[in-house]
């Protein structure tokens, strides 16, 4: 027989560990003042399923939604096949997903205007709320009736009403006009069927809010001015300030830990939108990372860098004289450098003049012996070969730069003011810059 408490534990330690708490509340997202959900005939409805053993749930469980992100509303003991959700806290208004202690799915529950109704099991059906009745019934027909034709009759009779805004935005979507769709054409489909000026919906764990991140996370754009344009595609609409909100913090989060190549999408989206969905703690942090990120981006000017060679002597990079600095910071001790450094040094050797390019290497790990070894192994001192060893830099390189992992690569046009023209790029992309 299972252990009814720790599986309890378990499904509550499991639906806690999403991204949202139940969320804080605004003036613009609509809330019900405490609810009284009865759910009856428990029993009944376990006794119903085929080679059911069990005699049913301890408890059940009120599942919320943020977007994509759920979280514990609620839980409730059964006894005797009855159990009663109660709770006088102020809540969003929208759908609600009841699931039992195996984390089997029981009911959706809309708690909007009317928050006292009672869900009966023994055959789904709902006393006391006709809107969840009506949710019920549209659920019922879709077994015999194109899921559409549903949608489109609930638009047509009751256009302004949360059932008709959800059911359209969770299944009107008609995806099978799409052929082997992408992730993309459904994301703009469900956009279309979805009503974003509808802060309720933001709690109903509708497809779109879900969409939205598995965009940024499957489409491989090619640049970061594609991502700009992707995201101007997803906010330039009408939307309530809730799902504003929701969106951009989306999209912040999951391009703050994408590709390097994208930041300047991530300043862009920090720079040009409402910065409302900021928590007021969290204010500085953000700040401070994307003045950082500016220092860095393609497009940003760096300032003089100054190292020391073998021999104590300072060098700067305004002493370069070709039209392009490849910086590069390494560390002798690292299997990557020790890999990429005798590449570069022969691209060097054999197209600096054509390309008219000079390398600045600077050896950041304060590693004299290692770096001097490695450097007359491979004969580098024909470039300009520095380390950090031999001499105070002018600038703290590794905090600028953010260099987490060695080795790091940034491209840079002198005759433009020192502009940096790439980061954190390939021997091949660098190879293929210069051909072209």
């Amino acid at each position: 027989m299972r252990n009814k408490n720790l599986i309890s534990l378990i499904l509550c330690l499991l639906l806690a560990t999403g991204l949202w708490a139940q969320p804080a509340l605004t003036p613009d997202i609509p809330t019900v003042k405490g609810y009284q959900v009865k759910v009856k005939n428990i029993d009944s409805y376990y006794k119903k399923i085929a080679d059911a053993k069990d005699p049913g749930p301890a408890k059940l469980y009120l599942i919320g939604w943020v977007g994509a992100d759920s979280y514990l509303l609620d839980s409730a003991v059964v006894r005797k096949g009855k159990a009663i959700f109660k709770n006088k806290a102020e809540v969003p208004c929208g759908l609600y997903e009841m699931y039992d202690d195996n984390m089997i799915g029981l009911e959706n529950i809309i708690l909007n205007q009317n928050n006292k109704f009672t869900s009966d099991l023994s055959d789904f059906h709902f006393e006391g709320s006709e809107e969840n009745q009506q949710m019920q019934q549209f659920r019922l027909k879709a077994h015999n009736v194109p899921v559409e034709n549903l949608c489109r009759e609930m638009t047509e009779t009751m256009p302004q009403s949360f059932l008709s805004k959800y059911v359209t935005a969770a299944y009107g979507h008609n995806a099978k006009t799409i052929s082997d769709p992408s992730i993309h054409d459904l994301l703009t489909k469900h956009l279309s069927a979805t009503d974003l000026q509808e802060p309720r919906l933001l709690f109903s764990h509708v497809p779109v809010f879900r969409m939205i991140g598995d965009d940024i996370e499957e489409t491989a754009f090619p640049n970061s001015d594609s991502v700009i344009r992707y995201i101007r595609y997803l906010l330039d609409r009408p939307m309530c300030q809730p799902v504003r909100n929701y969106i951009i913090r989306t999209l912040f989060s999951r391009l703050d830990v994408h590709n390097p190549d994208y930041d300047p999408a991530l300043v862009y989206l920090y720079d040009h939108y409402d910065q409302s969905w900021i928590d007021e703690g969290d204010a500085r942090r953000y700040k401070r990372k994307i003045d950082y990120l500016r220092r860095i981006i393609p497009g940003a000017e760096i300032p003089e860098l100054i190292s020391h060679d073998i021999h104590g002597k300072a060098h700067s990079t305004l002493d370069i004289k070709a039209h392009y600095t490849v910086l590069w910071f390494w560390d002798p001790d690292c299997d990557h450098c020790q890999e990429m450094t005798p590449p570069l040094h022969q691209l060097y050797q054999e197209h600096g003049k054509d390309y008219d390019f000079e390398v600045f290497a600077v050896e950041v790990n304060d590693d004299y012996e290692r770096w001097k070894a490695f450097s007359d192994k491979h004969q580098l001192w024909d470039w300009t070969n520095l380390s950090t060893s031999r001499g105070e830099a002018n600038l703290d390189f590794i905090e600028y730069f953010d260099i987490m992992t060695t080795p790091v690569m940034f491209l840079i046009d002198n005759t433009q003011k020192h502009t940096i023209i790439a980061r954190q790029i390939t021997l091949d992309e660098l190879r293929s810059f210069f051909k072209k």
